[in-house]
């Protein structure tokens, strides 16, 4: 929505200048991801536990192999859905993982989309416009709820979700509305109570402002509308003093397990630093995304490695994340690594090293997201004693959502928690791929290339 997005910058604008003028663990946008909850208001206490257990429940059928007992078919097949989803997709997305959920697998299948000039058009429609008609007369009305917005990853994931609901012709319309980061999270809730009140069939996104719209979500609940965020967009960490509870208070939550993702993280700094001081950074004030993976990335550091400061929040606002690292490295030049899930947030934090007169040697760089800025300057520095580590853009896991909502509908018993595998990799030069549409949009996003070039201009 644009009603918003100049309250929204003016407020990001101010956050910024007290930052710059504050501690350098306060001076903390734009594409993670976002992944994520409210700024002030939704600060997770001091003793918030992490998603500990967020394995696919076992009677889940996992890669199409059947349980003991049960026949070798597809059990999404009545439902309408394929589990026979494009490997080199399922890579693509995902990278090399092992077991791969069903539902995961069925919302794989239908990226794989031939687009004809109708679709494309109409999709571009569906993502410029806050409402459209699919043209196919279907009845359901499909409700996009982003706690962000401004971003290139936002605007992806937005589109991953609407070209999934294009395959679905069951979906007569798709309303949209973004917060734009907006800090009263009154904004964010009204979204969704638009989205109630405009008979919305099942609505999806990434509630940034987390248990502070608790009670909108609540509504949604309440009026039998499914509610499933994506990017592990949890409405308050399990333990959070006020959080709710997935499969019970919302449908489902579709995302990485955060306390496998931050143990991924710190082993990738174990096994590449023998000592030193990092740097941690986060989204918003304690999102559910950040604050999950950093409480269990934090403890699994081994002896020798410590906390340069504090986590810092960036809001995913690449300049944040500049302030933060200008003021880490002012006190400590020999920085030995940086743990964030906004590869490009960091690509322009890196800038501090210059701006310092600071040389980049020996550093280590665990990040979530892989947009190209990052890894193609990486290949531009050349330097061997430099590293990063990456997982996976989570643009798609938008899709993940829709397909989800749709077997709900049908009455398909969807688990709680809709746990998207990952795996670190290495960046190789052939991360870095010259010709890519533009250099912030994730590698393992599914939009088809042509279709980012309209979107971008490329």
């Amino acid at each position: 929505m644009k009603r918003t997005r100049i309250l929204a910058l003016l407020a990001i604008f101010a956050m910024l200048v007290a930052a710059c003028a504050g501690d350098s663990a306060d001076t903390t946008e734009a594409d993670a991801p976002a992944e994520t909850e409210a700024p002030a208001a939704t600060e997770a206490p001091a003793e918030t536990e992490a998603p500990a257990d967020t394995e696919a429940p076992a009677d889940e059928p996992m890669d199409d192999e059947p349980m003991d007992d049960e026949p070798m078919d597809d059990g999404l097949a009545m439902y309408g859905e394929s589990t026979d989803a494009d490997p080199a997709l399922v890579e693509k997305a995902l990278g090399p993982v092992g077991e791969v959920s069903d539902v995961v697998l069925a919302s794989i299948a239908r990226a794989s989309q031939d687009l004809d000039q109708a679709t494309i058009d109409k999709a571009l429609e569906c993502w410029a416009e806050p409402e459209c008609d699919t043209g196919t007369g279907g009845e359901l009305v499909m409700g996009y709820a982003d706690g962000g917005g401004l971003n290139v990853w936002r605007q992806v994931t937005h589109m991953e979700a609407i070209l999934q609901a294009l395959t679905y012709p069951e979906i007569g319309a798709i309303v949209s509305t973004d917060a734009q980061w907006n800090p009263d999270p009154a904004v964010a809730a009204g979204d969704i109570r638009f989205l109630i009140q405009r008979g919305a069939d099942f609505i999806i996104g990434y509630p940034d402002q987390g248990v502070a719209i608790a009670d909108a979500i609540l509504e949604a609940n309440a009026a039998g509308i499914p509610y499933i965020p994506y990017s592990a967009g949890w409405v308050g960490l399990p333990g959070q003093d006020g959080a709710l509870v997935p499969g019970q208070d919302y449908t489902s939550i579709v995302g990485e397990d955060l306390c496998a993702l931050g143990e991924s993280f710190a082993q990738v700094l174990n096994d590449n630093i023998e000592s030193g001081s990092i740097g941690v950074l986060g989204g918003t004030p304690g999102n559910a995304l950040s604050l999950g993976w950093q409480q269990c990335h934090v403890p699994a550091l081994k002896d020798g490695i410590s906390l340069v400061g504090d986590p810092a929040d960036t809001y995913w606002v690449n300049d944040f994340a500049l302030q933060a690292v200008l003021g880490w490295l002012s006190t400590d030049p020999d920085i030995a690594g940086f743990s964030y899930e906004y590869a490009d947030g960091l690509n322009t934090a890196l800038d501090a090293y210059e701006q310092l007169g600071i040389e980049l040697d020996d550093l280590v760089i665990a990040v979530r997201t892989d947009e190209q800025t990052l890894f193609c300057d990486w290949v531009d520095r050349g330097n061997d004693n430099y590293k990063i580590f990456y997982s996976a853009g989570g643009n798609f896991q938008s899709r993940i959502a829709v397909t989800a909502s749709m077997l709900h509908l049908q009455g398909y018993e969807i688990p709680a928690e809709i746990v998207v595998p990952h795996v670190m990799r290495e960046v190789t030069p052939d991360d870095c791929n010259p010709d890519r549409v533009t250099p912030t949009v994730s590698g393992t996003s599914l939009v088809p290339d042509e279709l980012l070039a309209l979107m971008y201009g490329g």
